[in-house]
C-alpha cells in the first residue's frame, strides 16, 4: 500500500457515512483550489469534474503540479489546520474515527517509500493524540506523493461511468429527499361538492350489496355495516388529492401532467379486475380496491418521492377516476 491521494481519500470517504467521492475530493482539494491564484497549465481554475475525480481515485493520473505547488505553501499548511478542525473532522463517523487513524497509520507502515524520520513523525502525532495534526500532516505529505500507478494506461473516459452513476445516483437521491411528503388532508365533517360523485358512487355500492334502492349520505357514517368502510375511502380519497394538490404546487409547469400520468396507470392496472362480473356493486368495489394495492406504479415522477404513493393514495386514485367518469361500481347491467 502506498501513501497518496487515492488511498488518503479512500480512507476518509469510508469514515464519512454515505459520501461520494465527489463530495471527498472536493472536501480534501476545494481548500487548496479556491485561491484565485492556483490556476492550471492554461492560466484557468482548476475543475473537478467527474473524469478527474476518477482518474486520481483510480490513480491513472498524477495531482496536477499546480496543486501540488500550493499544498506545500505556508499559507496552505497554516490554514489547513483550522479547515480540517471545521470541515472535515465533523464529518467523519465517530463509530469509523478509530478505524481510520488505524487504517492512515496502516498505510504509513505499509508504505517503503516514506523516509524513517517522516514515518516517525507522523506515528509520534498519532500516539500523542494529535488527531487533527495528524490527518493534515498525512494529507500535506501524500498529495505530494505520486498518484499514478507506475507504467499505468489512462483509461478511456468512458471507463468513469460507474462513477457518474454513483454520483447521479446520490444527486438525485439527496434532491428526492427534499420532497417529504406531506400531511394527508383531514376529511372535512361535511362533505365537499367536489366529494359528490364518487361518495354518490359508493353509496349505490353499498344500496346494491345491500338491497335497497338508496342509502342516505346523511346516514352512512353511522350505518353498522357500511360507516366504517365509507369513512376509510374518504380518508384514502383525501390522501390522493393531498398529492394531486402538492404535485401542483411543487413540480415544473411542463411537469403538472404528473398525476394524470399516476391515474392513468392506475386505470390501466385496475380496468380488467373492474371489468368482471360481479354480483353487486360492493364486491366490485371491494376487488378492484384489493387489487389496485398490488399493482406496481412506475411512470410517474411521483412514485420517486419517497412515501407519496402508499396503499391508501392508490385506492385514492380509484376515487378520483370516478370523479373523472371513467369507472363506476354499479353496472346496471349486472
Amino acid at each position: 500500500m502506498i501513501l497518496n491521494f487515492s488511498s488518503y481519500a479512500q480512507a476518509i470517504k469510508r469514515a464519512i457515512p454515505k459520501s461520494t467521492n465527489k463530495e471527498v475530493t472536493n472536501l480534501l482539494i476545494g481548500f487548496i483550489i479556491k485561491d484565485e491564484n492556483v490556476l492550471n497549465k492554461n492560466g484557468e481554475p482548476y475543475s473537478l469534474n467527474s473524469n478527474t475525480i476518477f482518474q486520481w481515485w483510480h490513480q491513472n493520473e498524477d495531482i496536477p503540479s499546480g496543486i501540488k505547488t500550493a499544498a506545500a505553501s505556508p499559507a496552505i499548511s497554516s490554514e489547513a489546520i483550522d479547515y480540517f478542525e471545521s470541515n472535515i473532522i465533523p464529518k467523519i463517523s465517530p463509530q469509523k474515527e478509530l478505524d481510520l487513524y488505524h487504517e492512515m497509520r496502516s498505510i504509513i507502515e505499509a508504505d517503503t517509500e516514506i523516509s524513517g524520520d517522516t514515518r516517525n513523525d507522523f506515528l509520534t502525532l498519532h500516539e500523542n493524540n494529535n488527531l487533527t495534526e495528524f490527518l493534515v500532516e498525512v494529507f500535506l505529505y501524500a498529495i505530494q506523493k505520486d498518484n499514478k500507478k507506475t507504467g499505468q494506461v489512462k483509461q478511456n473516459p468512458k471507463a468513469n461511468e460507474a462513477v457518474n452513476i454513483e454520483e447521479n445516483l446520490a444527486n438525485l437521491q439527496k434532491l428526492i429527499q427534499k420532497f417529504k411528503k406531506p400531511d394527508a388532508q383531514t376529511p372535512p365533517k361535511n362533505f365537499d361538492k367536489k366529494e359528490m360523485t364518487y361518495v354518490s358512487e359508493l353509496l349505490a355500492a353499498y344500496a346494491d350489496d345491500n338491497g335497497k334502492k338508496v342509502i342516505r349520505k346523511e346516514d352512512i357514517v353511522e350505518h353498522p355495516k357500511y360507516g366504517e368502510n365509507f369513512q376509510r375511502h374518504r380518508k384514502d380519497y383525501y390522501a390522493a388529492e393531498t398529492i394531486r394538490q402538492s404535485a401542483r404546487d411543487i413540480l415544473l409547469d411542463t411537469e403538472k401532467d404528473e398525476f394524470s400520468i399516476l391515474t392513468e396507470e392506475t386505470y390501466d392496472g385496475i380496468i380488467d379486475v373492474h371489468e368482471d362480473d360481479y354480483n353487486n356493486g360492493y364486491k366490485r368495489l371491494k376487488s378492484v380496491m384489493k387489487h389496485v394495492t398490488t399493482i406496481q406504479l412506475n411512470k410517474s415522477i411521483l412514485n420517486s418521492f419517497p412515501g407519496w404513493i402508499s396503499t391508501s393514495e392508490k385506492k385514492g386514485v380509484c376515487h378520483i377516476l370516478v370523479n373523472d367518469g371513467k369507472i363506476k361500481w354499479v353496472n346496471q347491467d349486472e
